[in-house]
């Protein structure tokens, strides 16, 4: 049994779930989220798209586990000359097996989420991971992914979902880009959605659907500590409410740092 577990993480593809700009029931909390009009404002979009192609992209292409799959869920009202941006920033950096962009009407994001997972994995388990398209992945994450669920002892009961919650990362404060004076800042938050990952049945509940902060009562979460495994960035168009705190502590000389640049290449380009 317990070998059946190690195969499987081992072996399974990593979903990795997106939503970019759709118009639907998903969890934001930002006007945007509510207001076609707001959404889809020729602004919010460029902004959205270079974040996209300068930081989250990039971070999965330089995953030193490229055992996974993007999933773009947008919506079916999107501009075509957004789609058609959107399009290319994946296939200039991506093969094109490595993604899916998927345009739904509104709806319930995790319902379309469910769909997905059970039309490419089947009614058995899967591991699923969420990447805003204004983040970054740490380029071990996918990696560490796998290392920490290997630790984990085989769940009894598959229904169950497993979670692993990396709670190191950085913010990134792009907001001042007319003089490019951004800051890096590191912080600790458990359970939100970015660093989280889950395993479960594709036909049960997904990242989509559950309330982050009320994980450790959904199932059994690991929480992990140490080396930050991703960015969160600040551009004043964000759809959470994150801000910099107290709680963020500023990180010095960031752009010379090698400990940072070696697992975050693609910040040397912002």
């Amino acid at each position: 049994m317990e070998r059946r577990w190690q195969d499987f993480v081992a072996n399974q593809e990593v979903l990795v779930a997106m939503r970019f700009s759709y118009f639907g029931k998903s969890g934001w909390q930002g006007d945007a989220s509510k207001h076609k009009d707001m959404l889809f404002k020729p602004q919010r979009l460029a902004l959205r798209l270079a974040m996209l192609e300068s930081l989250a992209i990039p971070s999965l292409a330089a995953q030193s586990d490229q055992n996974f799959h993007l999933m773009i869920l947008c919506s079916e009202d999107l501009p075509a000359a957004a789609l058609d941006s959107l399009t290319q920033v994946c296939a200039g950096t991506l093969a094109h097996e490595k993604y899916s962009i998927c345009p739904r009407p509104f709806g319930a994001s995790h319902t379309f989420l469910t769909k997905f997972l059970k039309r490419r994995y089947g009614l058995g388990q899967v591991i699923q991971t969420v990447l805003d398209d204004d983040d970054a992945f740490a380029s071990n994450l996918i990696a560490r992914i796998r290392e920490e669920l290997s630790a984990m002892p085989e769940p009894q009961d598959e229904t169950v979902p497993q979670f692993v919650s990396f709670i190191d990362g950085f913010g990134l404060d792009l907001k001042d880009r007319e003089t490019g004076n951004f800051s890096l800042y590191s912080h600790r938050y458990p359970f939100v959605n970015l660093g989280l990952t889950m395993v479960g049945p594709s036909g049960g509940k997904n990242l989509f659907s559950i309330r982050h902060r009320k994980v450790p009562a959904q199932g059994n979460a690991k929480l992990v500590k140490g080396s930050p495994m991703f960015v969160r960035t600040l551009h004043g168009l964000n759809d959470s409410r994150a801000c910099v705190t107290e709680r963020w502590r500023p990180m010095q000389n960031w752009r010379t740092d090698p400990k940072i640049s070696d697992r975050f290449p693609f910040l040397g380009a912002i």
